[in-house]
């Protein structure tokens, strides 16, 4: 089972170039699914929304997508406290979760909020009581991923540090729940990295950006393939022509260990 994985694409903020290499790249690996970790438009405008449901079409794949903090409409303050995903829910709501492809079930989760009161309102926020409404779902597959923007405890070597409201105990919550892995992105950058927790575990993978605003880290997307209890995660890079094969890492899921070391350059 193969599943691709975005995030921050940001149409507004879209290298045009980079989203044409990668529809054909996610042509040539052949993905089951496409699972999109929230910034799919830069301001929340209408016509990046529009951009983006063409462009998720095009790939001619299903695919499910979360929001994230730049899918509200940023300069319209009102839209933003009152109705801050209404344009989201107008133009995406066909890509939503639970999803399920053989013995995968991937769930979403909004951590993105329209205003909060700090200074930072980007940074995400995780409500418990959503989050265990996912979590104790009885469901039957074997594999369980949960997807949402924000990263529940910062990725070491990101370039971005981040703070997620409550993120700390959702990340405890994870580890002690069914759900092996949680696919984020808000960080521009691809990294997977095992998060113990006091009664066990999971796999934290972020994406890295199609957009322009990069953070010294090329473009990139992920490609995650499923073989049983093994979970592979390649990191697909931008080299300025081409995506190219560059990062992989391998997980046990029902150990929760790593097989190998990330990093091995693959092509």
């Amino acid at each position: 089972m193969r599943l691709v994985h975005l995030a921050d694409i940001h149409f507004g903020a879209a290298d045009p170039h980079v989203l044409e290499a990668a529809v054909r790249t996610i042509g040539d690996v052949a993905p089951h699914m496409v699972i999109v970790s929230g910034d799919l438009t830069q301001s929340g405008k209408h016509r990046e929304f529009e951009a983006a449901e063409e462009w998720l079409g095009r790939l001619g794949l299903p695919c499910a997508c979360t929001p994230g903090n730049h899918d509200t409409p940023m300069f319209k303050l009102h839209h933003r406290v009152l109705n801050p995903f209404g344009r989201y829910q107008k133009y995406l709501s066909g890509f939503a979760f639970p999803v399920r492809t053989g013995p995968i079930r991937i769930d979403g989760l909004n951590t993105a909020r329209g205003w909060q009161v700090r200074r930072n309102w980007a940074e995400g926020s995780v409500d418990l009581d959503d989050l265990d409404a996912v979590l104790s779902e009885n469901a039957p597959e074997k594999i369980r991923l949960l997807t949402c923007h924000h990263p529940f405890v910062p990725p070491t070597d990101a370039p971005l540090h981040t703070e997620t409201r409550r993120g700390r105990r959702a990340s405890r919550k994870l580890g002690e729940s069914p759900v092996q892995v949680l696919l984020t992105g808000h960080v521009h950058a691809p990294q997977a990295e095992l998060i113990r927790t006091t009664e066990g575990g999971y796999v934290s993978v972020t994406a890295g950006t199609l957009s322009m605003r990069l953070r010294d880290v090329p473009p990139s997307f992920n490609v995650l393939d499923f073989d049983g209890d093994i979970m592979s995660v390649a990191a697909f890079i931008h080299d300025g022509r081409r995506f190219v094969r560059k990062i992989n890492s391998a997980w046990n899921l029902s150990r929760m260990e790593q097989l190998r070391p990330p990093g091995v350059v693959l092509a």
